[in-house]
């Protein structure tokens, strides 16, 4: 009986100092620790940093920068051929070279355009490209007008293209804030 006693006071003890060699925040940190393994270990691999993330916008930015200076070059170069037309609807008497001297300025806009078009052109643009479209479609009216025109040519003709090269003045200042707005959501100056 006294062997099964000393087993059993033995057995107690060992067991009663094995609980008492952890402390209660090694066992906390252990645990912490194992369940901080046990989630990454199951998720895959780890985050990406900041410096991974900023790789990634750096193209982005380049992209809608690089586009955004494109787009304000040709939005300044166009608004000053538009403006460059206005004179031929306030001379009184309008002549074929007038009218042939306007369509070679709506043919540089047409130029300038088709070069701008084929660009690459980013998804926060498409507002804006949206409403050149709709800006060219009106200089295409004006252009037609203007080639139907002959000598002499009548006031009303006159009047009539002016109402398409206003709207087409219009939807360009309409495409200019379109742009600004992109530029400034984004921070492109």
């Amino acid at each position: 009986m006294k062997k099964k006693h000393v087993f059993i006071l033995f057995g107690t003890s060992l067991i009663l100092a094995s609980c008492g060699a952890d402390s209660e925040a090694d066992i906390v940190g252990d645990v912490e620790a194992q369940q901080f393994r046990a989630h990454y270990q199951n998720d895959g691999p780890a985050p990406p940093s900041i410096r991974d993330q900023n790789k990634q916008r750096v193209p982005r930015y380049t992209a809608l920068q690089s586009y955004a200076d494109e787009a304000g070059h040709y939005i300044s170069d166009t608004a000053t051929l538009l403006e460059e037309i206005a004179p031929f609807f306030d001379q009184p008497h309008v002549q074929s070279a007038d009218v042939d001297n306007t369509l070679s300025k709506i043919k540089n806009i047409r130029d300038k355009s088709s070069e701008f078009i084929d660009l690459n052109r980013p998804e926060p643009f498409d507002s804006m490209h949206h409403v050149h479209i709709s800006t060219l479609m009106e200089l295409d009216a004006l252009e037609r007008i203007l080639k139907d025109m002959k000598d002499p040519v009548h006031h009303l003709q006159v009047t009539n293209a002016r109402v398409y090269y206003e709207n087409a003045i219009l939807s360009h200042k309409l495409m200019e804030r379109e742009f600004l707005s992109v530029t400034e959501d984004f921070g492109i100056h």
